[in-house]
């Protein structure tokens, strides 16, 4: 895979999709990092101030995981979007023409562990380009 893009948010799910794709990656293939933090607009910031701390905190994660991962035979580019996370990921993949998408699974529950995330099912469903979910 030349490009591959990771929806990142610093779980163990988004670790694992990680290290499934830096082992797929292509020698001068690129690994997008993608984190995606709700708009502002949403309820779910109080004040402006706690949007911006959001972003800054989403913005020192994916630059911390670009700094571990560190030089390799391919390129790593960090993004943080805001909206949906399920269409930004879409988005971001159609827009930078990835060869593949790769997610944690989210949504694990004793009741019912064969549920996706609503992420996850949400870009399995909509996407137009091969995803790959990773336990």
């Amino acid at each position: 895979m030349k490009r591959i893009l990771v929806g990142y948010d610093g779980s163990d799910g988004a670790e694992k999709a990680l290290n499934r794709a830096l082992e797929l990656i292509e020698e001068d293939g690129e690994l997008i990092l993608l984190a995606v933090i709700p708009s502002r607009e949403e309820k779910s910031f109080v004040d402006s101030n706690a949007y911006k701390m959001v972003k800054l905190k989403a913005n020192e994660m994916i630059k911390r995981k670009i700094e571990e991962i560190g030089e390799k035979s391919f390129g790593i580019r960090g993004i943080v979007e805001k909206g949906d996370a399920a269409d930004k990921i879409i988005e971001v993949a159609n827009r930078l023409n990835c060869d593949l998408i790769i997610l944690g699974r989210k949504g694990q529950s004793e009741i019912r562990p064969d549920v996706l995330g609503s992420v996850a099912e949400k870009v399995v469903t909509h996407a137009h380009k091969p995803v790959m979910i990773v336990r």
